[in-house]
Order: C-alpha cells, then sequence, then structure tokens
C-alpha cells in the first residue's frame, strides 16, 4: 500500500508544531522526541550539543518539508507532537486533584541556579541540577511554579539577578 503524500497544510501544521515543541523543555525528557531532531540533522544534533532550537535553524524550510514527507518520519513527528499535546493538554492531573489552589496561586522556588538540559548554558552544580529536577516534577504534576534563579552568562563570577521589576542587578561574587 502506498501512503499519499502529505498536503501543503498538514506540512504546515507538523512544521508548526516541531517550532512550538523545540521550544518547550518537555523534548529534553523525550527520547522519541529527540531522535525526530537529531534525525532532521544528525551531524548538528552532535555539534550543536543536542539543541532542538538550533536544529531547526540549521535546517532549511525546505529541506523540514521534504523530510516531512518521507511517510515514515511524519508518522513519528505525528506522534511525539500527539504524545506533547496530551502532556500539555492532561486535565486530570495530580494537583488538580490534590492542590487546585496551586493553579490560581503558583509555589515561588528560588534557586540560586537551575539545571535543565545541557542545551542551556547556565553552570548548575548539584542544588542546580536538583532544582531543575523540581521544576520538572513540578511541570510533571502541573502544579503551578514561578522559578526566580540567578543566571551566569559565560564568566561563573559575573552573576546577574532578574528582579520582579525587569532590572538586571549586576553583582560580583
Amino acid at each position: 500500500m502506498t501512503k499519499r503524500p502529505l498536503s501543503s497544510e498538514e506540512i504546515t501544521q507538523l512544521t508548526s508544531g516541531l517550532k512550538k515543541l523545540a521550544h518547550n523543555l518537555w523534548w529534553t525528557w523525550d527520547q522519541e522526541a529527540q531522535e525526530v531532531f537529531s534525525e532532521l540533522s544528525p551531524r548538528g544534533w552532535q555539534n550543536l550539543y543536542h539543541n532542538a532550537v538550533a536544529i531547526l535553524h540549521e535546517v532549511s524550510e525546505y529541506e523540514l518539508r521534504v523530510r516531512l514527507q518521507d511517510p515514515d518520519f511524519a508518522e513519528r513527528v505525528r506522534e511525539v507532537l500527539k504524545a506533547f499535546d496530551a502532556y500539555m493538554n492532561e486535565k486530570l492531573t495530580w494537583a488538580q486533584q490534590h492542590a487546585p489552589s496551586l493553579s490560581q496561586n503558583p509555589v515561588a522556588y528560588f534557586s540560586a541556579e537551575f539545571g535543565f538540559h545541557e542545551t542551556l548554558p547556565i553552570a548548575a552544580g548539584g542544588l542546580g541540577i536538583l532544582a531543575g529536577d523540581h521544576a520538572k516534577s513540578a511541570s510533571d504534576l502541573a502544579i503551578g511554579l514561578s522559578a526566580s534563579a540567578f543566571f551566569t552568562a559565560r564568566d561563573i563570577f559575573n552573576k546577574q539577578l532578574i528582579t520582579t521589576i525587569g532590572r538586571r542587578n549586576i553583582t560580583r561574587c
């Protein structure tokens, strides 16, 4: 059985879905999502430190559309996007059942650093990795969480604190 080519509208939906996914950390803990981005540019995946956003910037729109004409690849993308949408739109969550007030009044979480993924160049030690794990767990449980941190940009001795009013205070450690 021959599979029909995707319509322009279907390809547009898949490309916009991939772009939305790349800007959400969910893909960093989903192996199938990582494999989709890796397959788009295996060399780029290695050279760009497994960065989905960078991969979508490296691969041209034309090349992405051509790749999506492969029925097997398009089906893998559909399945990943379906899993992502299910995760993002889950209605019956732990927080909804046990702590519904947290959706309206999120938890404030302060940490000197957050370790999320190698694509985010934030210096983080053990406690930063733990803070990143807490943020991921909060996401999995759908707990409202507002995280604040010191971010290190290139020089680990210069830290920037972004305050609630949006000013940047640069302090020496």
